[in-house]
């Protein structure tokens, strides 16, 4: 199997490209999410967990 990638060299979609790819990270942490095998209270409880979590990285 060949890959080819092309990376944008502009700015703008390069900036592009990283908000699609934050889209779709976002979009399979959501699947997985769903997918889980607890209540909706625990799935929410883990969303917020996850996102002080980051806010705390930046």
């Amino acid at each position: 199997m060949e890959v080819f990638l092309i990376f944008p060299k502009s700015k703008q979609a390069q900036r592009e490209l990283g908000q699609e790819l934050a889209k779709f990270q976002s979009e399979q942490a959501l699947k997985s999410i769903q997918k889980l095998p607890c209540s909706t209270e625990q799935k929410l409880e883990l969303v917020d967990a996850a996102v002080k979590h980051l806010k705390a990285q930046q």
